[in-house]
């Protein structure tokens, strides 16, 4: 989720447009292992329109703010945001490596939602969920290079992350949401400015929620042939909801604000426990509180 949020945060601040996308991942599983993950992206128009005119107005777009030739980059590669929205078929053949071992490409489409964001839907099978994994490396390549070119580093082990183990038709899903989920909705560098011109940091997060309105992130899991059994905490049918937010939303969250004020004010008295249990108020987010999740398939 932090990769997500990196990117369209960078985005956003430096184009001075409001929001950027909106990405839902869905791993369907059978109750013999195999399955798929649909992941959905979409760009705001106004991200999209923005990078266009740039595009005009200065031939191939690169780093923000060019710099000397041989130089270090001086700063995001903005053009990688509409190779983001209109990706190839090899790139994205590429990306299935970074759902885990013998995941593969099956198709993908493009087009727009209900909105009008333009984007695409992918499509990856697997044979095997206990080798499905995601986490920060499950984003599009285009994706990657533009958190790398901001200067950012995704680790796999922040923003949370998902595993999965098959016994018989017993599914375990062991979840680092609830732990780590917070990591990227708050920038420490954005609230170190705020300390400094003597703002709360809960004000500093309002800010770039106006700049985030619109954007949602969300990870789901389908059984394709039903659920007998779950101690699952959000379920609908044969879907069971992993993390769902909408981040504008999220951000001006009076209990967001209050917990992050805290933090900043005494980190040492702001525990993991405390910060699942703060995540539960979000009434913009929605997430599983438990770290492991067992679903007894049909």
């Amino acid at each position: 989720m932090r990769s997500i949020l990196v990117l369209c945060l960078a985005a956003v601040t430096l184009l001075g447009t409001t929001s950027c996308l909106r990405t839902s991942t869905v791993v369907r599983v059978k109750k013999d292992g195999t399955g798929s993950i649909i992941s959905r992206y979409y760009f705001s128009p106004e991200t999209l329109a923005m990078i266009d005119q740039l595009g005009q107005l200065g031939g191939a777009l690169g780093q923000l703010g060019g710099g000397a030739p041989g130089a270090a980059p001086a700063g995001p590669d903005l053009g990688l945001i509409r190779d983001l929205a209109k990706p190839d078929e090899e790139s994205l053949k590429a990306d299935a490596a970074g759902y885990g071992e013998g995941v593969r490409y099956a198709k993908h489409e493009p087009g727009k939602d209900e909105d009008g964001w333009e984007g695409y839907t992918v499509v990856y099978d697997f044979d095997d969920i206990r080798k499905v994994r995601i986490d920060q490396n499950s984003v599009p390549g285009k994706a990657k290079d533009f958190v790398a070119s901001a200067g950012e580093e995704l680790k796999n082990d922040e923003g949370g992350a998902l595993s999965f183990t098959l016994e018989g038709d017993l599914l375990t899903v062991k979840s680092t949401f609830a732990k780590d989920g917070m990591d990227g909705f708050v920038d420490q560098q954005q609230l170190d400015q705020a300390k400094a011109m003597g703002m709360a940091p809960s004000e500093a997060m309002k800010m770039a929620a106006g700049m985030t309105q619109g954007m949602r992130v969300g990870y789901f899991l389908r059984a394709e042939d039903g659920i007998a059994e779950t101690n699952a905490d959000h379920v609908t049918g044969d879907l069971i909801i992993l993390s769902d937010a909408d981040i504008g939303k999220v951000l001006i969250d009076p209990d967001l604000g209050a917990f992050i004020d805290k933090a900043a004010a005494d980190p040492k008295a702001v525990t993991p426990d405390a910060a699942k249990e703060m995540m539960q108020k979000l009434e913009a987010m929605t997430v599983e509180s438990k770290e492991e999740i067992t679903v007894k398939l049909k």
